[in-house]
């Protein structure tokens, strides 16, 4: 059960996650952030919960399957920020328990769209999602990394998802962005994104294929000078990242500009971060690593092999 004081010596969960609200609703503004990571394994007692801020919704996940009076206690301190805040319209909270997600409302109610917003860009939601709701606040770093290399370039966005890559390069004055990933649903999802963002939808490019499969389209549209990719780390029957990265990068390889920049996510915590500079050195040969991306502040990680990890790494010139 949790505990509702803290000790004199140790702090109970309940106390350490009250300290750690304090400080997240402080510093409160219309971006998407993450308010409580207790994924990240930094707060004993609370690995289960993970709580995030998209304006005007506070958005709870449990892992697992949560004791009620834990419950009570969290919702509580929910509450009591979430009540007297105006910019808090809603808490709500999504159960992720023996393969199935279940939500619930803890305050308000829930608007009609609900959207992420980061650097001037919004993303639209899906709350009702059984796990994805259509935007990873973890990658913030890449599309920060992004940001700041795609003026004029042609970008290639594999496992493009809702395409968040690709609003924040095109907002950042890419030439092209060709966008690919499986699922069709996700592909027209980033095009409302685009939308959203009044940006030019000429300049964007949807396929809804697998890259095994196929890459003559991918080839005529490159070659690439800016790449990104940012897969599932296990998705039954599309990519196995310990089995599929590497026969992905010898797809890449043929399409890459002369000293073409790759950032490479990974986010699976049974690879470290020897994998992917392996891979690549067998895969791009004469390709350079650059480093590893620093992780979200917000996103406190106790191993940090084992989350996700966004490697550069730059192509032959």
């Amino acid at each position: 059960m949790l505990a509702l004081e803290h000790t004199r010596n140790k702090p109970t969960p309940i106390h350490t996650l009250r300290t750690q609200l304090d400080l997240a609703f402080s510093a409160l503004t219309a971006d998407a952030t993450r308010l409580f990571h207790g994924r990240g394994h930094c707060y004993p007692g609370l690995e289960y919960l993970n709580v995030d801020w998209f304006d005007p919704v506070i958005w709870v996940v449990l892992y697992g399957d949560v004791p009620e009076a834990e419950l009570t206690a969290i919702s509580a301190e929910l509450l009591c920020r979430a009540e007297p805040e105006p910019r808090v319209q809603c808490v709500a909270l999504q159960r992720r328990e023996r393969g199935r997600a279940v939500q619930e409302l803890i305050y308000g109610a829930l608007p009609e769209q609900v959207y992420a917003r980061e650097d001037g860009a919004v993303y639209q939601l899906n709350l009702a999602a059984n796990q994805n709701i259509g935007f990873f606040l973890d990658a913030r770093p890449a599309r920060q990394w992004l940001r700041e290399r795609a003026a004029g370039k042609t970008v290639l966005n594999l496992f493009a998802y809702t395409c968040s890559f690709s609003v924040a390069a095109l907002q950042s004055g890419a030439e092209k962005v060709v966008n690919i990933d499986m699922a069709k649903s996700a592909l027209a999802t980033g095009q409302r994104n685009h939308a959203l963002n009044g940006l030019d939808i000429s300049r964007a490019v949807f396929l809804p294929h697998d890259i095994f499969r196929s890459t003559r389209r991918l080839e005529d549209l490159g070659p690439y000078e800016l790449v990104i990719i940012d897969p599932p780390s296990r998705q039954k029957g599309s990519f196995e990242a310990d089995k599929d990265y590497v026969r992905l990068l010898g797809k890449l390889a043929p399409m890459l500009a002369p000293g073409a920049d790759i950032l490479a996510c990974l986010n699976a915590p049974y690879l470290d971060e020897d994998f992917l500079p392996a891979a690549f050195a067998g895969q791009i040969a004469g390709s350079d690593y650059l480093g590893r991306l620093l992780q979200r502040t917000d996103f406190p990680e106790r191993d940090l092999q084992r989350c996700l990890k966004m490697q550069w790494f730059r192509s032959p010139s």
